[in-house]
């Protein structure tokens, strides 16, 4: 599933590549997120992964390590925001950032504008990480 939407959608991969999930962890996830609202059975689901059918076990594992990752990735969010190392104002661009992603997405996307938002994050992670005052 996630295969596809990585080859035509150019937005995506960057984001993705940058991200801390595997491409088998985001396929399952992803996976489980869509077909799971629609009513399909686990059976079902193992069947459609990108890599062909697999066993739940092996489905259900990389589901579990991609959902570990996701919560993680909250609790890092958190934890900084608890400790005043991400403040409200950067929570807002960023929450920008998001919805103007939302409003790009299914759209040919310029590798100007994806450059452009990468920049943008890199920007948040350096003035959060501080890498551009040391």
């Amino acid at each position: 599933m996630i295969e596809g939407l990585l080859e035509e959608d150019n937005l995506l991969s960057s984001i993705f590549v940058e991200s801390n999930l595997t491409k088998t962890q985001l396929d399952s996830l992803l996976l489980a997120f869509q077909y799971k609202i629609e009513g399909y059975s686990l059976e079902e689901i193992v069947k459609m992964r990108d890599s062909g059918p697999v066993s739940k076990g092996s489905y259900l594992r990389t589901l579990g390590q991609a959902q570990s990752n996701f919560r993680k990735s909250l609790y890092t969010l958190l934890l900084v925001i608890y400790l005043g190392i991400l403040d409200t104002s950067t929570i807002g661009e960023f929450v920008a950032l998001s919805d103007r992603l939302s409003s790009l997405k299914d759209m040919e996307i310029p590798e100007e504008t994806i450059s452009e938002i990468k920049s943008i994050i890199d920007e948040i992670s350096d003035r959060i990480t501080a890498d551009k005052v040391l």
